[in-house]
């Protein structure tokens, strides 16, 4: 009886060692093109760009978070906020609203997969005005900063899977 649950046992680990799983494996970052990679048919990837006026300042670390999503999957990106700006809960949930918009706005206008969805670049417009009519200058009170938060996110489509007919 032990030979026979030893045997089937083994054998599971066998099978479940042959497998090509990813074992929990996060995906690696784009090294090329993914409509390049081989077994990958698909139509060349697209950019699509937002710009988002954010009228709050934005803090050293949140810049810097933002310049390193350069050719990053957008759900690495969501991980950086959200792990990295733990300490300013504020500033985290603010961009994160600003993926999270733009995400929903690719998949609702071209159905576009949230895996297929990545950030191209990201550009940040620092713009500083300034009350004219006042006759003395105060950084602090005639100062309005707002930033430009230019996303480019680069996408591409999959081709839909066709259903084979029914035998019937």
């Amino acid at each position: 009886m032990n030979q026979i649950l030893y045997e089937k046992i083994c054998r599971c680990n066998s099978i479940r060692s042959s497998t090509n799983l990813s074992e929990g494996k996060l995906l690696p970052y784009i090294k090329k093109p993914l409509y390049e990679i081989e077994g990958i048919e698909e139509i060349p990837p697209k950019i699509f760009t937002f710009q988002i006026k954010y009228e709050k300042k934005l803090s050293s670390i949140a810049k810097f978070i933002l310049n390193s999503f350069q050719n990053k999957y957008i759900y690495y990106a969501i991980d950086d906020i959200l792990y990295l700006l733990s300490s300013n809960p504020i500033e985290r949930d603010e961009l994160l609203r600003i993926l999270y918009s733009s995400m929903l706005s690719l998949h609702n206008e071209f159905t576009i997969n949230f895996f297929d969805i990545w950030i191209d670049s990201v550009y940040l417009n620092e713009t500083f005005q300034t009350n004219r009519f006042c006759t003395y200058q105060t950084k602090n009170l005639n100062q309005i900063q707002t930033t430009t938060i230019i996303l480019k996110l680069r996408y591409f489509k999959r081709s839909p899977i066709k259903k084979s007919d029914p035998l019937w």
